[in-house]
């Protein structure tokens, strides 16, 4: 049986995501859980929901 440790597997988890062009915002190892949180490249729109028409309705 391999002798890896989780961190281990998270950085090789994390080296292969920058590789694959993703940006990682966060690693979080919680036993034997490990969670990478994405951030995308794109500004998120604050104002997505807001319907912003003006005049009759």
């Amino acid at each position: 049986m391999a002798l890896t440790t989780i961190e281990e597997k998270a950085l090789r988890l994390l080296n292969a995501f920058e590789r694959a062009g993703r940006t990682v915002g966060r690693v979080t190892v919680d036993g034997r859980k490990i969670e990478l949180v994405l951030t995308s490249d794109q500004p998120a729109d604050e104002f997505e929901r807001i319907d912003m028409r003006h005049g009759k309705t």
